[in-house]
């Protein structure tokens, strides 16, 4: 074969090598870019979790002060209750008695976390430990919620009937009605008038819960279970210190 006529191979394959290195090149581009977006995607996701969870922070602590305040409310209760109470020691065993049973159940938002473990975002995660323990935290939550509904359940379903038949409630849920935001934060729903007393004259005589030990029992059924959720969120309290320390971590080094 004449030398014009002879294929450069050489030179075809160069090309060939370079055409392909390009394509390599730019869908290794294209690749990085993809996972650059992702991660910053993702760590986004993972901020709004950690924000959340700084939200639980302060409702779990919410929640050990409610629940420590009922154990102390239920001593000061029996201290207060005699055969020979006077006007302010009543006065005082009402509003005693209204924060007993007005049980803290907690309310904690998981909005983000969801969101985060719909995208991947948890899934995604190099610390595996660590996308375990965020994605199980809310079963941390609901037993927490747990130990507060079976108390929520014994004082409306057993303890305010049983109280019912021994005192009138009116004062005491009276003063509940006038202060319905709960949780300590006094308010009033205006132009709502507050119910009468079925009888006007009517005052609160503590003298059937000092003698009836069924009452007594039932005050210090909510001490206990005030008790056990209080040992309840404490756990979640430490579980979710270190969860937040070590999340807020990788995410102040993007490396998650």
């Amino acid at each position: 074969m004449p030398k014009s006529q002879e294929v450069p191979w050489r030179r075809l394959f160069v090309e060939a090598g370079a055409i392909v290195a390009s394509i390599l090149l730019a869908f290794a581009i294209d690749a990085w870019w993809e996972d650059r977006q992702q991660r910053a995607s993702d760590i986004a996701h993972l901020r709004g979790v950690l924000e959340e969870l700084e939200s639980h922070s302060v409702l779990i602590a919410e929640a050990m002060e409610s629940h420590r305040k009922t154990v102390e409310l239920g001593y000061e209760l029996f201290s207060l209750l005699s055969p020979d109470q006077t006007a302010t020691e009543k006065a005082r065993t009402t509003e005693v008695i209204d924060r007993m049973i007005d049980f803290y159940r907690i309310n904690a938002p998981f909005g983000s976390l969801q969101t985060a473990m719909s995208s991947g975002a948890i899934a995604r995660m190099t610390d595996v430990n660590l996308a375990s323990e965020i994605a199980s935290w809310p079963t941390t939550i609901d037993d927490l919620l747990e130990e507060e509904n079976d108390a929520g359940g014994v004082i409306i379903l057993q303890h305010s009937a049983l109280l019912g038949r021994k005192i009138s409630l009116h004062e005491v849920y009276g003063h509940r009605l006038a202060n319905p935001t709960g949780r300590g934060v006094p308010g009033v729903i205006h132009g709502v008038a507050q119910p009468e007393a079925p009888v006007s004259h009517l005052a609160v005589d503590y003298k059937e819960i000092y003698d009836d030990i069924q009452v007594r029992n039932g005050f210090l059924e909510i001490m206990m279970y005030g008790q056990a959720a209080l040992v309840e969120a404490t756990l979640a309290s430490n579980k979710l210190e270190e969860l937040i320390g070590r999340l807020q971590q990788c995410a102040s080094q993007r490396k998650c």
